[in-house]
């Protein structure tokens, strides 16, 4: 008989970044822990984001500010105000002082630059928040 299973806690994550190879590298890095099953789901802009929140219902999402037809600052807004539950991280490739008030603002849990992921275990940040 092998060793009982631990049963892992299932966490659905929606990813919401306008490139998808980085989208792709995020759901890779994910997919790799032992501690969390993770449930992905990716989104290419703000407006599909709003659209995919309301139907897969995720309990944290990972958000780019700089997107097309929608920008992550208005997106975070407008999650929090429906969504008050659902926690957001910022994946940035901006280190603008401005960039990271707007998102406090718009009340994210958490700012990450992109290039800190290498150094920041994202699943461990999520599992945090």
């Amino acid at each position: 008989m092998g060793e009982p299973r631990t049963q892992q806690r299932v966490l659905r994550v929606l990813i919401v970044d306008d490139d998808p190879l980085f989208r792709l590298g995020v759901a890779a890095a994910l997919a790799g822990d032992d501690q969390l099953e993770f449930i992905v789901s990716e989104a290419g802009d703000g407006e599909a984001a709003l659209a995919l929140i309301a139907s897969e219902d995720p309990a944290v999402i990972l958000l780019d500010l700089n997107m097309p037809r929608l920008d992550g600052h208005a997106v975070a807004r407008r999650v929090k105000e429906r969504w008050p539950h659902v926690r957001v991280i910022v994946l940035t490739g901006s280190d603008s002082a401005e960039d990271r008030r707007r998102a406090e603002r718009a009340g994210v849990d958490a700012f990450v630059e992109k290039r800190q992921l290498v150094e920041t275990q994202l699943s461990a940040l999520i599992a945090s928040i």
